[in-house]
């Protein structure tokens, strides 16, 4: 099997190549950025020089990890975003098409904002900023060029490993040096660890779905309460987490706060359950202690 991944150098295309490598998958990884396992190119000149490698070496996957998901910079910058988030993603689509590759793209939960605890595939979406707005467009487009195509809506944690700490590692380093942290008791997501989304996706592909899924854990919880566990997972003291409620009203920027997804239709399709916050803490405790 042949694999190639698209941004290679973030947080997961950089966990996929490594989950895919172990697995003696042939998996190459391109990014704007020089890496282990990674060809650099240029975004501006996508479609040529991937039509040069894949004319010899022709994936039967193609995974999309591009993106920019910094809200400021999306806002002050439309362009930049639907060129990242929106244009890419399309040209990616076409070149899958050309080569008759399964072709992933992974998109966003930042689509709710209301009461409801987990929201569907077909659960009506809420655009409050523009990166929401150019992800959102991005599956409009995909669905329209290529029916081999699979979209994933998730919210990924994991370990980036390069010196640019993720969301988890920030978060482990702050508890683990007791840090004064302030999380949010009204933000809901359903996290998944970068290796178990990873290993999903080749199920994905086995099975060959297409359109769009969910794929999490199949848990919400808000981000203080996964604080909390954090630290009582890590066997380190919680006395410097406290609570802060995220209010809209305080930013410029308007962003969802009720995130949680339905992984019902994934599990029909898998026949599988997806893990629970406990499980995907555990997944990223050993990953810890295997660095």
């Amino acid at each position: 099997m042949k694999i190639a991944v698209l941004g290679a150098t973030g947080l997961l295309g950089s966990n996929i190549i490594q989950t895919y490598s172990k697995k003696n998958i042939q998996v190459k990884g391109f990014a704007r950025s020089s890496s282990i396992n990674n060809t650099i190119i240029d975004f501006n000149n996508l479609s040529e020089k991937l039509n040069e490698i894949f004319s010899t070496w022709k994936p039967d996957i193609i995974i999309n990890t591009i993106a920019l998901v910094n809200l400021q910079a999306c806002e002050d910058d439309y362009k930049l975003a639907y060129d990242t988030n929106t244009k890419i993603a399309k040209d990616l689509c076409a070149i899958a098409k050309k080569y008759n590759s399964y072709f992933i793209h992974i998109s966003t939960d930042h689509y709710y904002n209301d009461k409801k605890l987990k929201h569907s595939e077909d659960d009506e979406v809420i655009l409050l900023n523009n990166y929401a707005k150019t992800k959102f467009e991005a599956e409009k487009e995909i669905l329209s060029i290529y029916n081999f195509s699979l979209i994933v809506r998730t919210n990924i944690i994991g370990f980036r490993k390069n010196g640019i700490d993720s969301f988890f590692e920030w978060l482990l380093n702050s508890i683990k040096n007791e840090i004064p942290l302030n999380l949010y008791p009204n933000y809901f997501t359903s996290p998944i660890s970068v290796s178990e989304l990873s290993n999903f996706l080749l199920l994905c592909y086995k099975k060959r779905l297409t359109g769009i899924y969910n794929i999490s854990s199949r848990e919400v919880i808000d981000k203080y309460s996964f604080g909390i566990k954090t630290a009582k997972k890590f066997e380190y003291p919680t006395t410097n987490i406290t609570t802060k409620s995220l209010d809209n009203s305080e930013f410029q920027i308007q962003r969802a706060l009720t995130l949680g997804l339905d992984v019902s239709k994934i599990e029909k399709s898998l026949q599988i359950k997806m893990p629970t916050i406990d499980q995907t803490l555990n997944t990223l405790y050993k990953e810890y202690h295997e660095q």
